[in-house]
């Protein structure tokens, strides 16, 4: 699966996006989270415990939208990314956290990513759905 320059440039400069996961019992969970865009991938912190870290992990299948939206309709642009979803590791860990705290530097203070109680999610595209991209 290939993104244009365009979808990625796009992706990259979201702050918020939205993940939707699957619980157990069939049912859909959808939140918001702060991705990062990092060569080809999406990754999102969460904490271990949290309903869409439990999903992926009966589940590793997932969802992420970036999108804009306006009342009047014009110049709406999207892109959903149907994924693979794991958890890195710790070597990788703290790299992607490096780069999670420089595009959101509020994190590092004010919802520290620590591996004791947390997780990084990688997200590895397999398809996509775009709109609004000429």
């Amino acid at each position: 699966m290939k993104l244009t320059k365009a979808e990625i440039d796009f992706i990259k400069a979201q702050g918020v996006s939205r993940i939707a996961t699957v619980k157990a019992n069939g049912l859909p969970h959808n939140v918001p989270v702060c991705p990062l865009w990092d060569r080809g991938k999406v990754y999102v912190a969460s904490e271990t415990k949290a309903v869409k870290m439990r999903n992926i992990q009966a589940n590793p299948q997932a969802a992420i939208v970036f999108d804009v939206y306006r009342d009047s309709w014009n110049d709406l642009r999207g892109v959903m990314l149907q994924c693979d979803a794991q958890v890195v590791g710790p070597k990788d860990f703290k790299k992607i956290r490096r780069k999670l705290y420089a595009k959101y530097p509020k994190y590092e203070k004010t919802s520290p990513i620590e591996p004791e109680d947390s997780v990084i999610i990688e997200l590895i595209p397999k398809k996509k759905f775009t709109w609004g991209f000429k």
